[in-house]
């Protein structure tokens, strides 16, 4: 019976990451595109915001909010997706698994403390946290050489 219980857990797991891929920067730049026309914000807006630049105002902390929902990293229930966070910064850091780990759970325990309700807040103070700590570096493929 315990070795159904794992197989089937395991499946769980396997299908629930199955729909997730590394994120590039044209999927930042789409998602972006697509939550400032969800959000219905001004045309010059969207220009306002650059690659990685959102200011600390309500409207651009939901941006990210969407942004990072629309990539699979956020979740308004949940929080951080501390895997699929770290599995995004690997793919462009020269950092070890292990740091980048310890760095993203540091993250992920500062959204623990605020208020649950308030997930643009979560999301931009999360977004924040990983920008400070320089592993945010996204790519298009072959961007990066080796």
């Amino acid at each position: 019976m315990q070795i159904e219980w794992i197989i089937v857990l395991t499946s769980l797991i396997a299908a629930a990451s199955a729909g997730w891929r590394l994120q590039t920067v044209d999927d930042l730049l789409r998602n972006r595109n697509k939550c400032i026309k969800i959000l219905n914000m001004q045309d010059d807006l969207q220009e306002e915001y650059g690659l990685f630049d959102f200011p600390d105002q309500d409207s651009a902390k939901c941006v990210i909010k969407c942004i990072m929902n629309r990539m699979g990293l956020f979740n308004d229930k949940r929080g951080p997706h501390v895997g699929r966070l770290v599995r995004q910064m690997k793919f462009a850091s020269v950092s070890s698994t292990k740091e980048i780990r310890g760095e993203i759970l540091n993250c992920a325990y500062q959204d623990m403390e605020m208020d649950p309700e308030d997930v643009c807040e979560r999301a931009y103070a999360l977004y924040q946290c990983i920008q400070n700590s320089n592993l945010l570096l996204m790519k298009s493929p072959g961007s990066i050489n080796t």
